[in-house]
């Protein structure tokens, strides 16, 4: 995978990850059939691996809201000049043209998404968080947020993910520990 993430999708070859393995070409082709099928391997497997710590902030957490304040942070803090985070996002660029990246994302993000609401429905039966939300519609709305954050923070370093963090936690702690805004 080292080589893939190095050089990027395109870029590697086969001849590349067998002289880099020190094993047999054909070997590739034998176990993944093709480049493409390594590649998709290795997609899921960087994947899984930057959204690991991200996803195991926010739900070891204590509390649901210090989770998300937690999981931003971790994000604030992942390399975006990584070989991993390059190939990941070149990875993640394809996914509109390549069903194989497409079915793996969604079974991925189907994964957290189930955590997550899992994680919300523990946090109603405590009096945590409010009975009336949806755990499924609000895992998937936090989803999508975490993800345009991260894209917001690959593109602008200057965010300041410490602000962000604790507003993000105070839109979803309890409601008695929030501050009115406005008139």
């Amino acid at each position: 995978m080292s080589l893939a993430v190095e050089r990027g999708w395109d870029a590697v070859t086969t001849r590349q990850i067998a002289a880099r393995a020190e094993a047999n070409q054909a070997l590739i082709h034998y176990h993944f059939r093709s480049k493409e099928a390594l590649l998709h391997a290795a997609f899921d497997l960087a994947l899984r691996g930057m959204i690991e710590a991200p996803v195991q902030a926010l739900l070891a957490a204590p509390d649901f809201a210090d989770g998300t304040a937690g999981m931003i942070r971790v994000l604030g803090s992942m390399d975006d000049s990584s070989p991993e985070m390059l190939f990941t996002v070149e990875a993640l660029s394809r996914a509109a043209r390549d069903e194989t990246i497409r079915r793996s994302m969604a079974g991925l993000l189907g994964e957290v998404r189930s955590a997550v609401a899992e994680r919300i429905r523990i946090g109603q039966r405590s009096g945590e968080l409010r009975p009336e939300l949806d755990p499924e519609a609000t895992a998937t709305a936090l989803g999508a947020m975490f993800d345009g954050l991260g894209l917001h923070l690959l593109i602008d370093r200057s965010i300041d993910v410490e602000r962000t963090a604790l507003a993000v936690a105070a839109l979803l702690g309890p409601a008695s520990t929030r501050r009115e805004v406005g008139p």
